[in-house]
């Protein structure tokens, strides 16, 4: 079994400006998070914990969240920024902090996983709300960082940063990823074309609902608002939301 968290080390990492609340277990980090805001916490206050027994991702669907793995939620003045824009944000942040840290291809399944050779890693969840009349958002980070003996309905799906040579520094990919959202917020949407760069699902054949009917077509662009784009018979479809699969057949670009 991975150790726990370093919560002492993740501190000094993300410096004195950035409150931490380290929870060995917790429900789900985000909600504890939003708990957190509207008892005062600052914008940037991060939440982590080494397991999470209700972790949930995105339409409410369960999150996988044994020990070991990385699970963080940060705080966040949400300002003018949209919803896409922190959920790209953050996955261009995780991405990269994981190929730093670890030296592996991580990249960004549209719009908010974290893939590794074509299975998911880890996945990214964006909560809006308000408090003390503030208009604040909840980034979720989870990545799969230690051994992995996932449930059946997984196996094959999902996949784990760790390699039972070199154990991933979560406390370093926790501070990255932080820092690299906090400090990347009020520069949106530049972080795009890292998001464009990162993104296996552009170029490929994709499948998708629209309006309720299963739909084929070419992922070919992803607007600064997150929104994709897809080339499909009867003309493009700009979709907003939802479930994107990448068909077997054919190759991501470059």
């Amino acid at each position: 079994m991975a150790g726990v968290l370093d919560s002492k080390r993740l501190g000094e990492l993300l410096g004195s400006g950035v409150p931490l609340l380290y929870m060995e277990t917790a429900a789900s980090t985000n909600d504890a998070a939003k708990e957190w805001a509207r008892r005062g916490a600052p914008h940037g206050a991060t939440v982590a914990a080494d397991a999470q027994t209700g972790g949930r991702g995105t339409r409410g669907r369960q999150f996988h969240s044994p020990p070991g793995g990385l699970y963080m939620s940060v705080v966040l003045d949400a300002g003018a920024a949209l919803p896409g824009h922190l959920t790209t944000l953050a996955a261009v942040a995780a991405a990269r902090a994981a190929r730093e840290v670890t030296g592996l291809p991580v990249g960004i399944k549209w719009v908010n996983d974290l893939v590794l050779e074509g299975r998911k890693a880890g996945g990214i969840l964006t909560e809006s709300f308000e408090a003390g009349g503030r208009r604040m958002a909840v980034v979720g980070i989870g990545i799969n960082t230690g051994p992995w003996d996932p449930p059946a309905d997984l196996a094959g799906i999902a996949c784990t940063l760790h390699r039972a040579d070199r154990p991933v520094d979560r406390e370093r990919i926790a501070a990255l990823a932080a820092c690299a959202l906090l400090d990347g917020l009020a520069r949106v949407p530049a972080h795009m074309a890292d998001y464009r760069a990162l993104c296996v699902t552009l170029g490929r054949e994709v499948s998708f609902l629209y309006d309720g009917t299963p739909r084929e077509g070419t992922a070919v662009a992803v607007d600064d608002d997150g929104a994709l784009r897809v080339r499909a018979p009867g003309g493009e479809l700009r979709l907003i939301a939802g479930d994107v699969g990448i068909r077997a057949h054919g190759s991501p670009p470059g």
